[in-house]
């Protein structure tokens, strides 16, 4: 049984359509993202696919949970966030890194975090929650973005002051 020439072509179309799009996704996109931060002096660990540094973030959590904790240790940053504490040391207290193809910025300076935090604009927007953890944390502050969280941070900020 043949195939008719127009259902070649259009599964041929379909199919150079998906992988050019996988292409832009997964290759593109990622790439000028790290080239963007790249040139503002920004670097970060490789970008491994699909998965980006979650396997790095694994191994070192890992190795840090296989070390016993001494007793009256209050250090836990190393144990619960080993990988930041590596990336600090060897890029910096400003580096990206990757979850999957989406990149993660993670900012350690104090003036850099304050000029975040207390952006009035709402410029710097951060990422949905899991939904297992809005059951946890609720519709606060925290939970909240855009015009909704500079509404309730207007309304709570004089509480602060």
């Amino acid at each position: 049984m043949a195939i008719p020439p127009l259902l070649l072509l259009l599964s041929l179309l379909i199919l150079a359509a998906v992988v050019c799009r996988c292409v832009y996704l997964f290759l593109w996109i990622p790439f000028n993202i790290r080239l963007h931060f790249r040139r503002q002096g920004i670097s970060g660990p490789p970008l491994m696919l699909p998965f980006g540094n979650a396997g790095e973030i694994v191994r070192f959590i890992k190795e840090a949970q296989a070390k016993p904790l001494p007793a009256f240790h209050h250090d836990f940053v190393g144990r619960v966030l080993p990988h930041y504490i590596h990336w600090t040391s060897v890029y910096g207290k400003c580096f990206l890194f990757w979850f999957g193809t989406r990149a993660r910025l993670a900012i350690l300076e104090p003036e850099l975090i304050k000029e975040v935090l207390l952006n009035p604009k709402g410029v710097f927007e951060r990422l949905e929650f899991n939904p297992l953890a809005r059951h946890l944390i609720g519709d606060g502050l925290v939970g909240l973005r855009g015009k909704k969280w500079l509404r309730h941070k207007r309304i709570i900020h004089p509480a602060f002051h």
